[in-house]
């Protein structure tokens, strides 16, 4: 039996539109949780080969979007794969 969870995120207005399975196996939320954290790096990498090619305001609004929805949803998909474990 599935047991959804709203996927908490800052740039989710809404808490029903994303979720996750809490009774997933660790595995499954592990390797969800490193997929996310693996783009973050990629992207993370990408603004370290190229800092000069953005403009520095537009560039950091850019991250910011981009990084903290990633790191919250990896964040909350450890906190479950652990409490299963």
């Amino acid at each position: 039996m599935s047991d959804l969870q709203p996927v908490t995120t800052l740039s989710q207005p809404h808490d029903d539109v994303l979720f996750v399975d809490a009774s997933a196996p660790a595995e499954h939320l592990y390797e969800a949780a490193e997929r996310r954290l693996i783009a973050l790096e990629d992207l993370l990498c990408l603004l370290a080969d190229c800092p000069d090619e953005m403009p520095l305001v537009q560039g950091q609004a850019r991250l910011v979007s981009a990084l903290l929805p990633m790191a919250a949803e990896a964040r909350q998909l450890y906190r479950l794969a652990q409490s299963r474990s």
